[in-house]
């Protein structure tokens, strides 16, 4: 059972129509799942007293170890080309989601620090408007892949147009092993990505690691927040464990 943050999604319904999407492409894909949602009345989802809940059925966790690298850029990697196979049109749930300067322009204001833009300089000239958009997962950490009969991609409320670096930057962001990462992401794509998007994927890496910074950054400092199950104190915590983070995937570069 799962509630849905009225604050963050202000249109339950476009959230549970593009799972519904989501759901029927995924009905013959094989190795890799989502979950299916409960339905009454023709809804996946109910009201009561302002809250938003949804149910769906209990997805058994294995104990995999071996190739869990592999097959979490493997899955998402699947969901993106599954997604983009046909004619499916995402609504957009959350306005301005994964936009950078946006975040960054927030906390320059907010926060007073001086910091240079060479980032938000280099985002802009990887991600220009000629960047292919496609359906991505948007949210691609390693925890919202559950290892069982089948591999299931959860937390689907975020799956919109996005660009595909940032999904495979937040891969890489959570994950153990960047090789096996990269190896599944590339073999469940299927060949899709143009030229550009394969240029771009490791400044997703920096991108979406930065962009999370800022975020956790900002909720320490304002009383608008996203993640709101954490206090100010931990948001500062996480911001400093994402900029050290960061300073290590830009340091360690080999474009």
């Amino acid at each position: 059972m799962q509630s849905l943050n009225r604050k963050v999604f202000s249109n339950p319904e476009k959230v549970m129509n593009n799972i519904k999407k989501i759901e029927q492409a995924f009905r013959e894909s094989g190795d890799v799942t989502v979950p299916y949602y409960l339905t009454a009345h023709g809804k996946s989802f109910i009201e009561t007293n302002g809250e938003v809940w949804r149910v769906y059925e209990y997805t058994e966790q294995s104990e995999l170890t071996e190739n869990r690298d592999y097959m979490t850029g493997y899955a998402f990697g699947k969901f993106i080309n599954v997604m983009n196979g046909k004619n499916i049109v995402l609504e957009t749930t959350i306005e301005n989601f994964h936009d950078f300067d946006r975040y960054h322009d927030r906390y320059m204001k907010l926060s007073g620090a001086k910091c240079p833009d060479s980032l938000k300089k280099i985002i802009a000239e990887v991600f220009t408007p000629d960047l292919p958009r496609r359906n991505v997962h948007n949210d691609a950490k390693s925890d919202n892949i559950i290892f069982g009969e089948k591999v299931t991609i959860i937390d689907l409320d975020t799956a919109m147009k996005g660009f595909v670096a940032v999904d495979y930057g937040d891969m890489i962001r959570s994950g153990r092993d960047i090789e096996n990462i990269t190896k599944g992401f590339s073999d469940g794509l299927g060949g899709i990505l143009t030229r550009e998007e394969i240029n771009s994927l490791y400044y997703g890496i920096l991108y979406v690691t930065g962009e999370l910074a800022f975020r956790y950054a900002l909720d320490s400092l304002s009383e608008e927040r996203y993640f709101i199950t954490k206090t100010p104190e931990q948001c500062k915590r996480r911001a400093e464990e994402l900029m050290s983070q960061f300073d290590y995937f830009e340091k360690n570069s080999i474009i």
